[in-house]
């Protein structure tokens, strides 16, 4: 009599998922009735799995628990491991931080000299002086469209008089940006 897929999953150290591939890629045999028989699983087990796959702990191993990862301090900053007593796994680990760090600059130059990334400075001047161009256009409107919607009497004309205005600071506003390369 076997054990159920969860149970063989607990007693191997894997999840229940990967025994129903190896199950379902006839690595392992259940037994008529679905079950699974631990000795002879693990052997077909190992029999039938790719040799570069022993990096996983073995039926004869307790599963280590998970270490539990330290919080990075920001989402672009990689997670820093505690480090290991392989130094070719530290000087690994090491290399692959600085290759990512090196390819993140690599594709930060390549934007902004594709025009695709602005520095930081560059924005706020940028969206400083768009927004100075919006506010004086429209503290300015109540002075300078008095006089003109007080003598209208029409909708339409008055409608036409705050549209030509509006207009006009948007246009002024495309300028700028155009004027600034954006």
């Amino acid at each position: 009599m076997g054990v159920s897929i969860r149970a063989y999953a607990r007693m191997r150290g894997c999840s229940e998922s990967a025994v129903r591939k190896a199950i379902a890629s006839k690595r392992i045999n259940p037994e008529q009735d679905g079950s699974i028989d631990p000795d002879r699983a693990n052997k077909d087990w190992e029999k039938n799995t790719f040799v570069g796959a022993t990096l996983r702990p073995s039926a004869t191993k307790p599963a280590e628990p998970p270490r539990p990862q330290p919080r990075a301090a920001a989402p672009h900053v990689p997670a820093i491991e505690p480090p290991s007593s392989d130094p070719v796994q530290s000087y690994l680990r090491a290399r692959a931080v600085k290759e990512t760090f090196n390819a993140k600059v690599a594709q930060m130059e390549y934007e902004e000299r594709a025009g695709r990334l602005i520095q930081a400075s560059r924005a706020a001047e940028y969206a400083s002086t768009f927004s100075s161009i919006v506010k004086d256009h429209l503290m300015a409107m109540p002075d300078r469209l008095a006089p003109a919607l007080a003598a209208v009497d029409d909708e339409h004309a008055t409608h036409r008089i705050l549209f030509n205005d509006v207009a006009a600071v948007l246009k002024k506003l495309s300028k700028a940006v155009a004027d600034a390369g954006l």
